[in-house]
């Protein structure tokens, strides 16, 4: 029986949460990023957003859409409880993506990321109405760093069973039945919008190859030339 388990002093206390981590907005984007979206990602875990649309630089998904849920263990080590948090620092990435629906390797290309300590925001209380954070990052071709609005919400799966694959020792432990169960679990959260939208992602030929003339003018390179050096 494991009830003596969280009785003895040794080991850290596990605790299982689902965390909601919703994108109010972004800010401060490269003006050239439309379409996004963002990842939370630990071990081989990985909970995303939906497509995000920005416009002036700034981007507000609709909750539906900006949400990422994932479950995840807190360790509650007794003796080294630091003040602001009753659990042990664990790392979450978030990660920043550009998409282009055109293209045909990189379809999502990461573009920024930054870490969070989601322990920090592990609450057992019950109406837990979650915490506003703001994650900056440096995103590729931003002049500036672009801020992350969050809310940042946990609720505490007291009677949880089953690993959630963010511990390497779930996974091990974990027997076929409960991998493939949490697998569907996984796939419900918006695993499985890569294969959907494949067939409309057809190559689109440059225009000016439709009309069959060349792209531009062959420069007299000679006049550009005189033109330029003079």
């Amino acid at each position: 029986g494991g009830s003596g388990m969280f009785k003895s002093n040794k080991g850290p206390e596990a605790l299982k949460f689902e965390f909601s981590v919703t994108v109010k907005s972004l800010d401060k984007l490269p003006a050239k990023y439309k379409h996004l979206k963002l990842s939370l990602t630990k071990g081989g875990k990985i909970a995303r957003t939906k497509e995000i649309f920005a416009d002036k630089q700034h981007a507000e998904p609709s909750l539906s859409d900006g949400t990422m849920t994932m479950i995840c263990t807190m360790y509650r080590t007794q003796g080294t409880v630091r003040a602001g948090s009753e659990f042990d620092e664990r790392l979450y990435k978030l990660s920043l993506m550009r998409i282009n629906p055109r293209a045909m390797r990189e379809r999502e290309k990461k573009i920024g990321s930054s870490f969070i300590n989601l322990a920090e925001y592990a609450s057992l209380e019950a109406t837990n109405v979650g915490r506003d954070i703001k994650v900056t990052m440096k995103v590729a071709e931003g002049t500036e760093p672009t801020a992350v609005h969050l809310n940042i919400r946990s609720l505490w799966l007291k009677n949880y069973k089953g690993g959630d694959g963010d511990t390497n020792s779930d996974i091990s432990g974990m027997n076929l039945e409960t991998a493939s169960q949490a697998t569907s679990v996984v796939s419900s959260l918006g695993e499985i919008e890569e294969g959907e939208n494949e067939d409309q992602t057809t190559p689109v030929p440059p225009p000016e190859a439709a009309h069959g003339k060349p792209a531009r003018p062959p420069r007299d390179s000679a006049a550009e030339r005189a033109q330029l050096f003079g």
